[in-house]
């Protein structure tokens, strides 16, 4: 891991603890290394809260400021858009579930500042209901070409209606995996939060979310990559939650769907780059080769050809060097053998083209 990043993780625990360390005099060549790789990583939000106080070159602070700006402008957006579907699915007698993004952010010392893509929501069970009510009320066209969530776009932001918790045509595992959850959801609905209109939706429980959260943060990293921004995701969680999480049982779980070392590596880093008590945490098998590697492929991924453009015939092959090169790291993070995810993935490709 280079220096500026070591540095990053300290100015990370920084903003979110408001933990002190001496540091000296940065060169604009390490500003903008730094600012840089926050950018990469989804964390230049967070890192501004830790940043903003210390000397740095005036243009380099002016363009992070409005940058920052412009997250908490597209934040201000969704969260305007989330109280009015709340308000609507309300209307309409469902209620919501609001998975990863903005639920996440809430965990954060500056929410806003949590950049979120979309918003991905749950009407238990009545997804197709939540997505005609939308094509009524607001003439949207629905996007039916996904493999666990419907897509529509209103004010500009993307919405996520899942019927799936994660997309069972891609792995096997990932059938055991998704009724785990949905168990979870059915014992435990979530917890409650309201907005400032009055309106009302669920975030996940604890058991769901450390599942889901895992789950979630692994298969990107197999498939392509993970940022930063996963990592304090779940460091916060952690944070907040694990004296509620079940560790005996969910480490069996993962041990099972064959996700222990990643999760042990996270863990790892969470406890060692991110600030969070060890003691939260059960003791597991420490992987020190493994968890450096993890920890170096998030920082600054091997493969980074960039995709050919679409229509180019050699996009098959970019996918299947992409997918060669990440090998190793489906075998921390899946239960079937490379043959089975080769095979299985492209008769998801098959079923739904269109899907990255």
């Amino acid at each position: 891991m280079k220096k500026t990043d070591e540095i990053l993780f300290k100015l990370l625990r920084r903003a979110l603890y408001g933990e002190q360390f001496e540091l000296q005099p940065l060169q604009k060549s390490q500003w903008r290394e730094i600012y840089q790789q926050a950018s990469y990583q989804g964390v230049l939000g967070v890192l501004w809260d830790g940043v903003k106080d210390l000397p740095m070159d005036t243009g380099m602070r002016l363009n992070w400021a409005l940058n920052v700006e412009k997250i908490e402008q597209r934040y201000e957006r969704q969260r305007i858009v989330l109280e009015e579907l709340a308000e609507l699915f309300a209307a309409h007698g469902m209620e919501m579930m609001v998975i990863k993004g903005y639920g996440l952010s809430l965990l954060y010392p500056e929410p806003k500042h949590r950049p979120c893509g979309d918003i991905d929501f749950y009407l238990y069970g009545e997804y197709a209901k939540g997505d005609k009510v939308l094509e009524e009320t607001h003439n949207l066209t629905t996007d039916l070409n996904k493999h666990h969530h419907t897509v529509n776009y209103y004010k500009g932001v993307m919405l996520e209606n899942h019927y799936d918790f994660l997309n069972i045509e891609s792995h096997e595992s990932n059938k055991i995996i998704e009724q785990r959850l949905i168990d979870e959801v059915k014992a435990d609905k979530g917890e409650l939060r309201e907005l400032s209109n009055g309106a009302k939706f669920y975030i996940p429980c604890p058991e769901f979310n450390a599942l889901f959260l895992l789950r979630h943060a692994a298969a990107h990293f197999a498939a392509e990559r993970v940022g930063v921004r996963h990592l304090v995701d779940w460091a916060l969680f952690l944070n907040n939650y694990a004296e509620k999480v079940d560790w005996d049982r969910f480490y069996q779980f993962a041990q099972e769907m064959n996700m222990h070392s990643f999760l042990n590596a996270i863990n790892t880093i969470a406890i060692e780059q991110l600030g969070v008590d060890s003691k939260l945490l059960p003791q597991y098998k420490r992987e020190p080769e493994l968890e450096k590697r993890v920890l170096d492929e998030i920082m600054s991924p091997k493969f980074q050809k960039p995709m050919p453009k679409k229509g180019n015939p050699m996009i098959y092959l970019w996918k299947l060097r992409r997918w060669t090169s990440n090998s190793w790291k489906n075998k921390i993070v899946y239960k079937e053998g490379l043959i089975n995810q080769f095979l299985i993935l492209w008769k998801s490709h098959i079923l739904k083209p269109k899907l990255k």
